[in-house]
């Protein structure tokens, strides 16, 4: 009687999993849009500390303590999510730093601090804490590292700096003028988009919302990547490539 029961309560505990890798795939597929052209929407000072958590005002905090400097608040509304940001830069280390709020249906507030440099050979190195492993796959565009531990800015700045001594030693990072900042983040979008559409994963049309609708394979591909298991396996694959750059020769 016992073993029936335990199987009766491990078949429950699959059956949720089983129908957010089935069914959810069908339903991202009907309802997601991925943003191509953006058009974000400036916020002011007062505006985005009202809508930000109390871990993202730390974040800003310690970023001007490293000498960052604000160049402007943006917001981005998405079919599940609004998103609040605030953009940095660094002069001298020719930095951009994003601080992000996320708030998602039915989800807690996802607050991050990310570190972002462009080089010459047209690609990204992007270090951050979010605990969220990125739903899209690997992209020749970036590269992307999370470090959830690194609660502290000056902590994402040491790894950021053993990164790009083993990734970009060959490279030298883009400057570009504070200004330009939220047009960077654009171009990115649309870059990320089009690489996206590369590997299969969006279909070619934009809407009259600057967005491109998911192909079935790319809603599998970023279901897969967001909900258990495979959120966990896509999670520590990403952290064991971290580790192994930072501890190579």
């Amino acid at each position: 009687m016992l073993e029936i029961v335990l199987v009766g309560l491990f078949g429950l505990l699959l059956i949720g999993p089983l129908l957010m890798n089935i069914v959810g795939p069908f339903i991202i597929w009907r309802t997601q849009k991925i943003p191509t052209v953006v058009q974000f929407e400036p916020l002011s000072d007062d505006t985005f500390y009202e809508h930000c958590s109390a871990l993202a005002q730390g974040y800003d905090q310690q970023l001007h303590d490293a000498g960052f400097a604000a160049l402007g608040n943006s917001s981005m509304h998405d079919t599940h999510t609004n998103t609040y940001l605030r953009l940095y830069w660094h002069d001298v280390l020719k930095l951009a730093s994003t601080v992000v709020d996320m708030v998602g249906a039915n989800q807690s507030t996802l607050s991050y601090c990310e570190l972002s440099q462009k080089y010459t050979d047209g690609r990204w190195l992007n270090v951050s804490n979010s605990n969220r492993s990125e739903a899209y796959p690997e992209l020749p565009i970036k590269q992307s590292f999370h470090f959830p531990d690194a609660r502290g800015v000056e902590a994402l700045l040491a790894l950021h700096r053993q990164l790009r001594s083993k990734v970009k030693r060959e490279v030298q990072p883009v400057n570009y003028l504070g200004d330009q900042g939220f047009d960077e983040i654009t171009l990115f979008l649309r870059e990320e988009s089009d690489a996206l559409l590369a590997k299969g994963l969006l279909k070619p049309d934009i809407d009259a919302n600057g967005k491109r609708s998911l192909t079935l394979y790319g809603a599998f591909v970023m279901t897969w990547r967001s909900v258990w298991p495979g959120r966990v396996i896509a999670t520590l694959v990403k952290q064991r490539v971290a580790k192994r750059w930072l501890h190579s020769g």
